[in-house]
């Protein structure tokens, strides 16, 4: 799995005060303890902006730019995850839930033009918010949407358990 280096605005907004992670650069430098807590915060911040989200109100490229931003905060914390998971069975049990919660959502992802790939990783059809009606995405960015739930408790379960100091 390879990070993606964005410029998104979703994604630096999601990432709050750690918003210099978004970059390449800056992320090689960061310690694997931060880089984690930073990208699960990321993915917590995205679900949550996401279920309040007005999809409708929304026009595709602003659509197409949030579906992006998600996929690269849960890919970011699957990565990083991954990295920091040799210093705590906690955040290697939720890495693992997070590619689970994938792969068991992985046809109702590809629905709102989200891929799931074999590592568990995240993909976005470059035309996705053109291709599916904006309705779609409401109802699966929904605040009762279990996965989106589940995966919101497995980001939260890293952000208690890194050390940034590792």
């Amino acid at each position: 799995m390879s990070i993606s280096v964005t410029n998104s605005l979703s994604l630096r907004i999601y990432y709050g005060q750690y918003s210099a992670l978004v970059k390449g650069s800056t992320r090689k430098d960061a310690s694997a303890g931060t880089l984690s807590f930073a990208d699960a915060s990321a993915l917590r911040n995205a679900v949550r902006r996401l279920q309040d989200y007005k999809f409708e109100d929304g026009t595709a490229a602003e659509i197409q730019e949030k579906l992006k931003a998600f996929s690269d905060a849960v890919n970011n914390t699957l990565d990083s995850g991954t990295n920091y998971a040799g210093n705590s069975s906690s955040v290697k049990n939720a890495v693992s839930k997070i590619k689970n919660l994938n792969t068991e959502y992985a046809s109702d992802l590809k629905k709102i033009g989200i891929t799931v790939g074999k590592d568990g990783s995240l993909s976005v059809y470059e035309t996705a918010s053109k291709l599916y009606k904006k309705e779609k995405f409401s109802k699966f960015f929904d605040k009762d949407s279990k996965y989106l739930n589940d995966l919101y408790s497995a980001a939260q379960r890293i952000t208690r358990r890194v050390d940034v100091r590792i």
